[in-house]
């Protein structure tokens, strides 16, 4: 018998993970973010693998639908050897990390309830997550999470 309580989710469900508050720089695009946050990367911890994960569910629908592309996947996603991690007593060895940044008019960048939705079903499952405006911000949380970081050791 199919428990009917169990299939109920809120209309607008609430981000369970880590949503950076905006940081005010409002003359930083989401793009010019994820540079800095890709340099970071590349020249901290060249050792971690970050891919963008290409989601054109909105330039193509029908195309997206045949892909099988899932709705609200985040931006990238970060690697690396588990057993280079930092963290001995439980190693991550990867993480999926969203960035926001400000539209034209200055609003800060919102996630979709698509993305919290996504982000809720990785949380859930135990796989770390989270949303930044700032790419010094997303750096330092993957290095909290133990990707190994050069220079930083814990």
């Amino acid at each position: 018998m199919t428990d009917w309580d169990d299939l109920e989710a809120p209309l607008k469900a609430e981000p369970l993970f880590p949503v950076e508050k905006p940081d005010g720089r409002k003359e930083l695009t989401e793009i010019e973010r994820a540079v800095m946050f890709r340099r970071y990367l590349r020249e901290l911890a060249p050792s971690v693998v970050l891919y963008p994960n290409a989601n054109a569910g909105k330039r193509n629908p029908t195309q997206a639908r045949r892909e099988g592309i899932v709705p609200g996947v985040f931006d990238y996603t970060a690697a690396w050897d588990v057993s280079a991690s930092t963290l001995e007593h439980a190693p991550v060895s990867v993480a999926w990390v969203e960035l926001k940044g400000y539209d034209k008019n200055g609003r800060p960048g919102r996630l979709s309830q698509a993305q919290i939705e996504f982000g809720n079903r990785m949380h859930a499952r135990g796989h770390k997550v989270a949303c930044f405006f700032s790419g010094k911000s997303a750096f330092d949380w993957l290095a909290s999470l133990g990707a190994p970081i050069r220079g930083r050791f814990t």
